[in-house]
């Protein structure tokens, strides 16, 4: 038997706003479980996420959600920690609680007490009271334990919350009137990533999203946030999103045998609904759910962690090439060309108007073909390829975030990932071509655009 997860559980945050409206606001759930199961998948997740004024976090995920973590260090007195912090997230402000983590000096339950004052040039935090026994030199303590969560929580409900829904299902009380539909962060995929082809997305891709926006939507720019309120909502999105995931993993787990369908079929084939949901109990205690739930989970906190490391980031392996007219028109021929195929998709000219987009194409969940023709993504939207010739590119117009998009596709759509089909050059070359056709000349009646370049051959540039 798979070993499980311990119940790490080291915080409960209550969140100082509730949202649009009086009401107490909840997550919403996926449907489509029986009643017995539902209620299962809905309990275990509140147990494991909280709700949405009563946040829970476990120290396994690879979230920041303190204002600070630290070890104490020598000389610690009793109202005087000296301090040496490992992660901060957060300023140090009077009042917050400062928690010793389980497994030093102190029980966690008898061991909060509240930061008076911080000196961040000798190290030393004042605590307003004596805690309940001596610490020790090599004790590790949160400060404001949570804050960070409880400050995104916040924040989003601001500004974030009327677009994307309360649990981040993108179904927000504007999200009706809104093409492009906001993201549900739900499914853990994020689009517009700096990271290799298969991997999670980054903070700083959550980061760049929220101070640029996306061009071409409803998404703005929020650069008049502070620093430490983007982070806060940063963090809180990637908490709506491994809340979702878990969810999401949960409910396939269970979909097969007890979904509304598969009940309703069993009980054709002769079973009672008491036997199918007392099978369903007897496999909950003999923790056979709780196993598979774990490995489902281990392998999320893994993906998120492998996705913040450094080699998860795309670094070309050569400087960009000049964007010359020979570069140009070798990027125009990889473009048109049967290996790479972008015409399929963007055309023949980059409108945006290839043969897919008035084809039948299939639901990657379902493996059924969509109702309409046209491309859709793993949301079940119905997407249009982008018309390049308009220069607006969602994911940023730099030469590194093209090389990015060719490099590793845009994740949950049907724009692949080329990087293992392309050398370094022909890379560039198809970043320069791309980036020139905005401004490329096109003689009506020819049939052929003439390539230009914007500038004078000039030596390779940074890739940044």
């Amino acid at each position: 038997m798979r070993s499980r997860l311990p119940a790490l559980v080291v915080v409960a945050c209550v969140a100082v706003v509730s949202g649009c409206g009086r009401s107490e606001p909840t997550f919403s759930s996926r449907q489509g479980l029986a009643p017995a199961m539902d209620e299962y998948v809905r309990t275990s997740i509140d147990q494991k996420f909280g709700i949405p004024n009563d946040i829970r976090v476990w120290d396994r995920l690879p979230l920041r959600p303190h204002a600070a973590t630290a070890v104490v260090g020598e000389g610690a007195q009793d109202k005087i920690l000296p301090l040496t912090l490992v992660e901060q997230h957060r300023d140090l402000v009077n009042g917050q609680e400062v928690v010793w983590v389980a497994g030093t000096s102190m029980p966690q339950d008898s061991a909060k007490v509240k930061a008076e004052s911080w000196n961040a040039e000798a190290n030393l935090l004042k605590l307003s009271a004596a805690p309940p026994a001596p610490p020790k030199t090599g004790d590790r303590v949160v400060v404001g334990p949570g804050a960070v969560l409880v400050h995104g929580r916040a924040l989003y409900a601001e500004h974030c919350q009327h677009c994307h829904g309360v649990g981040g299902d993108g179904k927000g009380p504007t999200a009706p009137y809104l093409n492009i539909r906001p993201r549900d962060y739900r499914k853990g995929l994020f689009k517009f990533t700096s990271t290799k082809e298969g991997l999670k997305a980054h903070r700083d891709d959550l980061g760049r999203i929220v101070e640029e926006g996306i061009p071409g939507t409803y998404m703005p720019s929020f650069k008049l946030l502070k620093k430490n309120e983007s982070q806060a909502i940063i963090e809180y999105v990637l908490y709506l999103s491994m809340r979702g995931e878990t969810e999401y993993a949960l409910y396939n787990i269970l979909a097969g045998d007890y979904s509304n369908d598969s009940i309703a079929t069993r009980v054709k084939d002769g079973e009672t609904e008491d036997k199918i949901v007392s099978e369903f109990v007897t496999r909950v205690k003999e923790g056979e759910i709780d196993d598979d739930a774990s490995s489902m989970l281990e392998k999320m906190i893994g993906d998120w962690t492998t996705a913040q490391t450094p080699e998860a980031i795309i670094v070309p392996k050569e400087k960009r090439y000049a964007s010359d007219a020979a570069s140009i028109e070798r990027g125009r021929a990889l473009y048109l060309s049967n290996n790479l195929n972008c015409v399929a998709c963007h055309g023949d000219s980059g409108l945006g108007d290839g043969i897919q987009t008035y084809s039948i194409t299939v639901n990657t969940e379902t493996q059924k073909p969509n109702l309409e023709p046209g491309l859709y993504d793993t949301w079940g939207n119905k997407i249009k390829p982008r018309n390049l010739r308009l220069g607006m590119f969602r994911g940023g117009r730099r030469p590194i975030d093209v090389y990015a998009r060719i490099e590793a596709g845009i994740k949950g759509t049907p724009m692949p990932a080329f990087g293992g089909k392309m050398t370094e050059q022909q890379k560039w070359d198809l970043v320069n071509y791309i980036l020139e056709l905005p401004h490329e000349a096109r003689t009506p009646g020819t049939g052929v655009a003439p390539v230009t370049a914007n500038a004078a051959p000039a030596a390779p540039a940074a890739a940044h």
